[in-house]
């Protein structure tokens, strides 16, 4: 069985007691490694030692509130159902198997933008830690469209009346991905790594 332990080093992580100093807990000895090795995530991994599994990042980070997110997409946008799927699964067909992979689009809740029968993008909304999370894909062939706003923004209105604060995260290395999250109203709140721990 794999546990997950995720590092934001850009801010204080509010659920350890953590002092900053070198040799308090693993992130404080990958926090002096700093640099490039830090962002990829090798240092934290070997400061995890053995422990360490799968390095997944550097990651994006973003929260949006009712605050900060962007209006409704209104009608271009609505909810999926599993009469859905199907088109869910030609979309992911169309892509490059990395690019879905990325996105987290697997399923249900899901609010899409549908036209001529065609699914040209979708987001899906999901729950990691707690915290509703939003993934998103769009056709390759309606991209520069806006058509990734607005389903994010869909399925963000829908994570906020789960919790107050929605969470979006992209490959560091995904700028466009990050610039649909900013037009959105998601407010970068740092980069992180995620490291699969082996028991």
């Amino acid at each position: 069985m794999l546990t997950t332990w995720e590092w934001l080093p850009s801010k204080a992580d509010p659920r350890r007691s953590c002092t900053g100093r070198p040799a308090c807990c693993p992130r404080c000895t990958a926090a002096r490694a700093g640099g490039r090795d830090l962002a990829v995530g090798r240092a934290v991994a070997a400061a995890l030692g053995s422990r360490a599994g799968d390095v997944r990042g550097p990651a994006w980070y973003g929260y949006a509130t009712t605050d900060t997110l962007g209006p409704s997409p209104g009608r271009a946008v609505r909810a999926l159902d599993e009469r859905d799927l199907p088109l869910l699964a030609r979309l992911h067909e169309r892509t490059q198997p990395a690019e879905h992979e990325e996105s987290g689009t697997t399923g249900l809740p899901a609010y899409g933008c549908i036209d001529a029968g065609e699914l040209l993008a979708v987001a899906c909304l999901g729950i990691w830690e707690r915290m509703p999370t939003i993934g998103v894909l769009t056709d390759p062939r309606a991209r520069g469209r806006g058509l990734a706003g607005l389903v994010v923004t869909a399925a963000a209105t829908a994570g906020l009346d789960r919790r107050e604060v929605v969470q979006y995260r992209a490959r560091r290395a995904n700028a466009a991905s990050i610039a649909v999250a900013t037009r959105c109203g998601f407010s970068y709140y740092g980069d992180g790594v995620v490291i699969d721990l082996v028991p």
